[in-house]
């Protein structure tokens, strides 16, 4: 109890000191051989300075609802970086911003999130937000409706974390999704038994029948770049390429990459 109130007042200085920071990991496009996107990933800095990685804060942030302050922090730090960046000339489409499922439960959610895109004078279609399948959603038509609301608005989303949750077919099937993110658990299970690279191949299949894309998380070796590729799995996460980097590291990663090609 005492470190839970400590990180709870942590969070609380961090948001008030503007501790939070953003990490984007970029993500590879296998069609067009390039970087078209990033992932927004938060952490937090102590008074010293100090990285602290959201494993250590994000639990409790959703027990005390202050989870709701990070997400839009978050959602405006990625709203300053597309705009001042102008990300498409760098050959980025969209950044992906993960969302909570106490986000998704507040019914304000899609109206605070288009407000702050106008006042950014930004394109809703350089937003992707990533939904993590979760039987804890206890509000699902709350969050259909967010999302309904902001897909109308040009903004995209993602299935996060396929293969880690309760309901991987439903959430598919009911929700406007247009990406789907194998997590990497799932990725290196294709290479682990024959069974489960059956598996994937048959759900890889089924999801671009569907007319969704993929991405591939957690890629950190060639051979698994390459065989994913094969596989026709539309975009390629993780190490091979990137860890999350700052946002000035990431600018310049991206200009050196892309524009070479």
């Amino acid at each position: 109890m005492k470190e839970f109130r400590f990180m709870q007042s942590e969070i609380k200085a961090a948001l008030n000191e503007n501790r939070f920071i953003v990490f984007l990991q970029p993500i590879y496009s296998v069609t067009e051989g390039k970087f078209v996107s990033a992932e927004a990933l938060v952490r937090m800095k102590s008074r010293d300075g100090k990285l602290i990685m959201p494993g250590s804060f994000i639990p409790i942030a959703e027990q005390t609802g202050q989870i709701e302050q990070i997400g839009e922090r978050v959602f405006e730090i990625v709203c300053d970086v597309i705009k001042e960046h102008e990300i498409q000339l760098l050959g980025l489409k969209y950044i992906e911003i993960n969302l909570s499922v106490i986000q998704c439960e507040n019914r304000n959610l899609a109206a605070r999130f288009s407000d702050i895109i106008r006042r950014y004078e930004i394109e809703p279609n350089t937003i992707n937000l990533e939904i993590t399948e979760s039987g804890s959603i206890k509000q699902k038509s709350i969050l259909l409706d967010n999302m309904d609301y902001l897909s109308r608005y040009g903004c995209s989303f993602s299935l996060d974390d396929f293969g880690t949750g309760e309901s991987n077919l439903n959430y598919i099937v009911n929700m406007p999704v247009d990406i789907v993110k194998f997590d990497r658990s799932m990725v290196l299970s294709y290479f682990s038994t024959k069974r489960a690279g059956i598996m994937f191949e048959y759900v890889t299949g089924m999801i671009k029948r569907m007319g969704m894309k993929i991405v591939a998380e957690g890629v950190e070796e060639k051979y698994q770049f390459e065989a994913l590729s094969k596989l026709g799995i539309d975009y390629i996460q993780g190490y091979y390429f990137s860890k999350p980097i700052p946002i000035p590291e990431f600018i310049s990663f991206i200009r050196r990459a892309n524009i070479r090609k």
